[in-house]
């Protein structure tokens, strides 16, 4: 199998070039929904080449186990055929294949039926020995073996991002975190308090530090946020949208930090008297995350619940530090109203 696992070196290396510049950087073929079918067949083929990478330089499949070798295979070759037939309607919005990305298919072509061939040559007599799956490596040099080895749990990692990006975008799109509490107040104290960026830390969780960076007016004010964690200080940017006072703030926010999960989003906080003496305090807020398709469901699993949580966790505190006189019980995400950021200065997801 020395032979096959140099071939099957080449191949995946072109291979991983062919995905990481013409289908991610240039074609984009997971943000587009009439590439998906065609991304499910790339994540089929991933797990595929992970199997053969590392079976190939390292395990023999005798007498009956050799149809199950060949079956990987042919699996291959039809995951192919379906590629290729699959690929005019996925491509059609672009104007069909790259020039570059056809020529390297026909290279990795020719280089794929060198490598089956070389396969078929050194495994036939496989057919003839007693049934056994056997631990053979190649005769191959060790770094070869090793190299083999990372392609293929990079290929099995790749594969399952790429799974894991197309369910999620037929998942629905996250709810809004969403908060509101009731306090015996008036709406100007509230306000003022609440809009004060140097008390703001003390009360809201989410927050050790708020600079503004000018003059507050009714839009345009830009904030620098902190955020302390782990001995790490984390920073983005806001900006007022729609000011309004004592009614609505509305603004826009952001991070330019790698560390930062959040990449950008809008929110509102809304004031309302309730009557008697009681005023209506609310947030609703949502975001886009950055790290791909691990950030997407990393959100949805631990940080949205975490954030939502840790809002709660904010307006419960406001509520006992400032008005302890007779506040009402906050309410999260069961108490949620229906949020549409469009009418309050954007969606960043829009």
């Amino acid at each position: 199998m020395a032979t096959a696992s140099f071939l099957l070196a080449v191949v995946c290396l072109l291979g991983a070039f062919d995905i990481a510049y013409f289908h991610w950087h240039r074609c984009r073929l997971g943000d587009r929904a009439e590439s998906r079918v065609e991304v499910g067949i790339h994540v089929a083929r991933g797990f595929i080449y992970a199997l053969q990478l590392a079976l190939v330089p390292n395990v023999q499949f005798h007498g009956a186990f050799y149809a199950v070798f060949v079956a990987l295979f042919v699996a291959d070759v039809g995951v192919a055929m379906v590629d290729v037939a699959v690929e005019p309607a996925s491509r059609r919005s672009q104007g069909g294949l790259p020039a570059g990305e056809y020529l390297m298919h026909i290279v990795l072509s020719v280089l794929v039926g060198a490598y089956l061939h070389a396969i078929a040559l050194d495994s036939m007599a496989w057919r003839h020995l007693p049934s056994a799956i056997v631990y053979a490596p190649a005769d191959v040099p060790g770094w070869l073996r090793g190299t083999l080895g990372l392609m293929g749990a990079g290929a099995a990692f790749v594969a399952a991002i790429e799974g894991l990006a197309l369910v999620e975008r037929r998942l629905p799109r996250p709810a809004p975190i969403h908060v509101r509490v009731r306090l015996r107040t008036t709406v100007e104290r509230l306000w003022e308090l609440t809009q004060d960026h140097r008390i703001h830390p003390s009360w809201d969780h989410r927050f050790s530090r708020i600079v503004m960076l000018g003059e507050v007016v009714e839009t345009g004010t830009a904030m620098r946020y902190e955020k302390d964690l782990l001995g790490v200080t984390i920073r983005g940017g806001g900006r007022y949208k729609l000011h309004r006072p004592c009614r609505q703030s509305t603004f826009e926010f952001w991070s330019e930090d790698p560390r930062s999960l959040i990449r950008r989003g809008v929110g509102l906080w809304l004031y309302r008297a309730a009557g008697d003496g009681v005023v209506e305090f609310s947030t609703s807020y949502t975001y886009e995350v950055r790290w791909g398709a691990i950030g997407r469901w990393f959100d949805r699993a631990v940080f949205r619940p975490l954030f939502q949580r840790a809002t709660e966790r904010s307006f419960r505190r406001l509520a006992e530090r400032y008005f302890p006189e007779g506040a009402s019980r906050v309410a999260g995400a069961r108490g949620r109203k229906p949020v549409r950021f469009l009418a309050h200065g954007g969606d960043p997801a829009g």
